[in-house]
């Protein structure tokens, strides 16, 4: 494998409006803005959240839903390409109330509260996923280079 440095490239901060799903809103601000590589930051606060844990065995993920207002303590995530578009792979870390934490791999289903996020773009050969079929995840691409 051959892993070029990236430049960086256009800075993006920003925030996702009341009731949207955070990442559709991400994947579709990124194809929109035509970023296909690049990392994310954010905070906030979620309504609803929908996230899962890659059980390898069966692999599939174990998915959680939490259905109440939850401090984002943490969201980070990378853009790449799947398909040619961007994708977003980002991971979540909840505050809920009464001091619990939990948190794993975003998905589709988490409704924003408020929510700021920062993205970086990143200028160079873009990171494309394909799925691997040893693992049952969509992973990189190895680049020859």
């Amino acid at each position: 494998m051959s892993d070029k440095p990236y430049l960086t490239g256009r800075a993006y901060l920003f925030k996702i409006s009341k009731g949207d799903d955070l990442l559709a809103a991400l994947e579709d601000f990124c194809t929109e803005n035509q970023i296909k590589c690049g990392t994310i930051t954010g905070m906030g606060s979620m309504m609803t959240c929908a996230y899962g844990v890659f059980d390898p065995r069966k692999k599939v993920f174990l998915k959680k839903k939490c259905e109440e207002y939850t401090e984002v303590l943490s969201l980070t995530g990378n853009i790449s390409l799947k398909e040619d578009r961007p994708m977003v792979h980002a991971h979540i870390v909840l505050g809920k109330p009464g001091g619990a934490v939990e948190g794993g791999h975003l998905l589709a289903g988490t409704k924003v509260f408020v929510s700021e996020v920062f993205i970086q773009e990143l200028i160079g050969s873009p990171k494309t996923r394909k799925l691997d079929k040893s693992t049952g995840l969509c992973l990189w691409v190895e680049t020859k280079g």
